[in-house]
């Protein structure tokens, strides 16, 4: 059974540390709150939210790990307006995944820092969810956010979490077409058969 749900705002996380110069390890971080909430794996449900471009590889064996690290991964292409400006952000389709949730979970952890989950924090609240809130950084983190919610982990803090990239940025397979070849070292464990492919969302709006 359930207890708790784990979203991942991975655009948010993405932005904040690589202007930073920092990798992420989103293995470390799912060992983190397993061990930080004295959880068994069978009882939280990780999810992970990540827009990308067609043409960004990175992004998309990103996507090919964190489904190989057992996250639930929702995706969407990333929608370039007329002017130039970019869509995004997927928190339409993380609000409303917490939402779906909320009859079944005792405790949800939003990890991001990001000011326009105000009012989910405030509706999970309401309830009778705990909220946790895993941050990247305090200045980085919306103060309403930490506000509103239970608890506040500063992902900075989190050991092993963030890497320098001029020491060792994060590896990621290739995408599956191409074949995963040698696993990286943080994913020595991962099984290496096909991930689940991850929910596609097309953005209509």
């Amino acid at each position: 059974m359930v207890k708790m749900a784990v979203f991942v705002d991975v655009q948010n996380v993405q932005e904040t540390f690589e202007r930073q110069g920092f990798g992420v390890r989103y293995d470390a971080l799912k060992d983190y709150v397993l061990d930080h909430f004295k959880l068994p794996k069978e009882e939280v449900k990780f999810i992970a939210f990540v827009p990308y471009k067609r043409d960004e590889d990175r992004r998309i064996r990103l996507i090919d790990a964190l489904a190989f690290m057992g996250f639930r991964v929702l995706s969407k292409v990333i929608r370039e307006h007329p002017d130039g400006g970019l869509k995004a952000n997927m928190d339409v389709e993380l609000t409303l995944e917490a939402v779906l949730l909320a009859e079944e979970i005792s405790h949800a952890v939003l990890v991001s820092g990001d000011s326009d989950f105000a009012p989910l924090v405030s509706f999970l609240s309401r309830r009778g969810i705990r909220v946790t809130i895993i941050g990247p950084g305090r200045a980085s983190t919306s103060v309403e956010l930490i506000r509103l919610a239970d608890d506040y982990i500063n992902m900075e803090e989190i050991p092993n979490v963030l890497v320098p990239r001029a020491m060792r940025e994060p590896e990621y397979p290739h995408p599956i077409e191409h074949g995963l070849g040698d696993a990286v070292p943080h994913l020595e464990s991962l099984p290496r058969e096909e991930p689940p492919a991850p929910e596609h969302y097309e953005d209509i709006g």
